[in-house]
């Protein structure tokens, strides 16, 4: 990355940051795992539609498909992207159906949270340091942070699924009152009308600050180390207080990444086909090894079917589509490492708080290090006891000198003699 300016220009190299090994594998990882969830999400509206839980529509319809008839995976895999993801896209409207509907729809979203969570929390990580420190961390040190903030990661994602479902849940409990004949209707006039307008207003008020913030929450744990609720409050204050500038940060990082991603997408794209081209050219046995379909005026790459041939065929075709996950997964490694970089603007704007600042874990280390082995404590060592200052020694008189004994029996002899007499 070129030097930090600390403003907006730094959004110019967001492309370069992103465009990193350990960041572009992570990303792929989570595309493939996205795709997986969004088939499972499929294939379970497709069972529920063939039990009749769920309301019938046109779109609806063709949601279901992607469980079934036409599976989401091959969809994706041959290159009709975008027209799966028009007809998914219903799923991730929790509204747009029933109850059933609703319900599925935020499993949903709660799988591809715990997904992007964890990936997301990756890259964010080796974009903090290699962004705030001008550190080069592995992908190692990366991942051990994000498994030790696993709950903040996914909480700072799923509060505002939380707080919707509680809402929601208010009003269902209003239609339960308003069920009741008379009183019910009465209830729901008054006090229900100014409650309904509170709990629908935070709804919408939640879901639009957490549509713009979210490209800040995971970077917020990876720079800040706090819970998810403290997480998701400080992204969406930035949103709030600095609006003007966050929208501008953000579109400016849309531009250029969607620029990235596209041009990244051509060359892919570039690289199948003269991967088949070439390896055409001098295929010279008799049954081909693939073959190319006009699928909607485009050229489709399909596999062959028959014997050892038609399992060979798919395996190569597989090898190849895969490849359209790369676009995917730097798309993925963007999204994160550019809300990493508008995180520190939005942070220094609002904040005031110096971009090198960064939540570090090692005394946390330390203390989880030194509690899985319990250390008896020391009692505090008693202060020095203060010596006494020395006494100056007290002149002694000289011992008298006793008197030979010789002249002590001489004077008891004599005073026995005066008693006798």
């Amino acid at each position: 990355m070129r030097k930090r300016t600390g403003d907006w220009r730094d959004l110019l190299s967001a492309y370069s940051l992103a465009l990193e090994t350990n960041k572009v594998f992570v990303g792929f990882c989570a595309a493939v795992l996205t795709a997986f969830v969004m088939f499972l999400a499929s294939w379970a509206y497709a069972r529920c539609a063939g039990l009749g839980l769920l309301a019938a529509s046109a779109s609806l319809k063709e949601l279901g498909t992607l469980g079934g008839e036409r599976p989401l995976v091959w969809e994706l895999l041959s290159g009709k992207g975008l027209v799966a993801l028009r007809d998914f896209l219903p799923l991730l409207n929790p509204f747009y159906g029933n109850l059933c509907h609703f319900v599925l729809s935020i499993f949903t979203y709660a799988a591809l949270f715990c997904v992007w969570a964890y990936a997301g929390g990756i890259v964010s990580r080796l974009a903090v340091l290699e962004y705030a420190k001008d550190d080069l961390p592995t992908l190692g040190e990366a991942r051990q942070t994000a498994e030790s903030r696993c709950a903040s990661y996914l909480f700072a994602l799923w509060w505002p699924l939380i707080i919707i479902a509680v809402c929601i849940l208010m009003n269902t409990l209003g239609g339960l009152v308003a069920s009741i004949p008379i009183v019910g209707r009465l209830l729901l006039v008054f006090p229900g009308y100014p409650l309904l307008l509170i709990s629908t207003g935070a709804i919408v008020f939640v879901v639009i600050v957490s549509v713009l913030a979210l490209t800040m929450v995971v970077p917020a744990v990876s720079a800040g180390g706090r819970g998810g609720l403290e997480n998701w409050l400080t992204a969406c204050s930035y949103v709030i207080y600095g609006l003007r500038r966050f929208v501008c940060y953000a579109l400016l990082a849309a531009v250029i990444g969607l620029i990235a991603v596209v041009g990244l997408w051509a060359v892919v794209e570039m690289l199948i086909s003269l991967i088949y081209k070439t390896v055409e050219f001098g295929f010279v046995h008799g049954s081909a090894w693939m073959r190319e379909d006009i699928v909607a005026d485009k050229a489709v790459l399909v596999p062959v079917a028959g014997g050892w041939n038609g399992f060979f065929s798919y395996v190569m075709w597989v090898l190849l589509m895969v490849l359209r996950a790369i676009p995917a997964g730097y798309a993925f490694a963007y999204f994160f490492t550019a809300g990493t970089v508008i995180f520190f603007l939005m942070r220094k704007a609002v904040d005031n708080v110096e971009i090198e600042e960064i939540y570090e874990e090692e005394e946390d280390v330390q203390a989880e290090d030194l509690g899985a082995f319990p250390v008896e404590e020391e009692p505090p060592a008693a202060e020095p006891a203060e010596e006494p200052e020395p006494e100056e020694p007290e002149e002694q008189e000289p011992a008298e000198e006793p008197e030979p004994q010789e002249e002590a029996e001489g004077e008891e002899g004599e005073e026995e003699a005066e008693e006798e007499q």
